[in-house]
């Protein structure tokens, strides 16, 4: 299976006027993740799901993919993509999907660096920017077990290579 992990693309601060569920992305967030998806779709990727966090930032970036990739299907809400999503609640958010080949997840920090961590079982803690796709081909669900296949910022550069995607994952 390939698994897409995706940090939601820049919000608006926190502040006491939004909360933080009902967080939206910027305009600078949208255009720059519109780079990402684009960049994303020129890399041949084809998912057959995309499941998002219910925070409204997460939702907005899923579509945003969603649009630039034409995908048919819906962008389903998963509540275990909410913060404080773990490993070990992959297989759970996945149980509906057991026949998708590829999946996108769509999350936040530090949730998704950690996943993207234990994935691949690297060294030292990882984190994504905003709006940053990791690739990564797995058979399982257990540590270690993945290979990191690519990498997208959040403006829309594409890395091929694991060592420089994972100095940027661990800066």
């Amino acid at each position: 299976m390939i698994i897409h992990v995706v940090r939601h693309a820049e919000a608006v601060d926190r502040s006491p006027q939004v909360s933080e569920e009902h967080r939206y992305l910027t305009a600078r967030g949208r255009e720059r993740f519109r780079d990402a998806a684009r960049a994303f779709k020129k890399a041949g990727f084809r998912p057959d799901v995309i499941l998002t966090s219910p925070l409204v930032r997460a939702v907005q970036t899923a579509d945003i993919l969603a649009e630039a990739l034409h995908f048919a299907g819906d962008c389903d809400v998963a509540s275990q993509l909410s913060p404080g999503f773990r490993l070990s609640l992959l297989q759970k958010c996945l149980a509906g999907h057991r026949e998708a080949k590829e999946v996108v997840l769509v999350g936040h920090e530090p949730d998704v660096g950690m996943l993207v961590h234990d994935l691949l079982e690297v060294n030292g803690p990882c984190s994504l920017k905003k709006g940053v796709i990791v690739s990564l081909e797995t058979d399982g669900f257990k540590p270690g077990e993945a290979k990191l296949l690519q990498m997208i910022t959040g403006g829309g550069k594409t890395i091929d290579s694991t060592a420089e995607a994972l100095a940027r994952l661990q800066e």
